[in-house]
């Protein structure tokens, strides 16, 4: 547990796990949505299907969102 001030220089690289828990879950939801479909439980699949669409959207805007920090923090340096 992190017993300091978390600031902006942390930011990309908690973002960068954000997403990659969040890339852990769009597979485990994908492989439920697999199994639901080969069943026969279509709702299920369906809702799963949204779930899984919705992680891998919010995965890609985590990562965007790291490497646009990080680019931040790099210019920031640059410039003082």
């Amino acid at each position: 547990m992190l017993k300091r001030q978390i600031t902006k220089k942390d930011h990309p690289d908690l973002l960068a796990e954000m997403g990659k828990d969040l890339e852990t879950s769009r597979v485990m939801v994908g492989r439920m949505d697999q199994w639901a479909t080969e069943i026969g439980l279509d709702d299920v699949s369906e809702a799963l299907y949204a779930a899984f669409i919705a992680l891998k959207d919010a995965q890609e805007t985590a990562d965007r969102a790291s490497r646009t920090l990080a680019d931040e923090i790099e210019k920031e340096g640059r410039d003082r």
